[in-house]
């Protein structure tokens, strides 16, 4: 009942949503946040 009673009060006003990056900026932070994940896991595309 809770989620439904957001729904309605958000539709009720909705907005559309404006993307503030573009694609190539999104891809670029994705691609950052894998690199950082495998160093800190321990491991890297050579496999040091």
């Amino acid at each position: 009942a809770n989620i439904r009673a957001f729904i309605d009060a958000h539709n009720a006003d909705p907005k559309p949503f404006r993307w503030t990056k573009s694609a190539d900026d999104i891809l670029a932070a994705i691609q950052r946040f894998c690199l950082r994940s495998q160093t800190i896991g321990g491991t890297t595309e050579s496999g040091h």
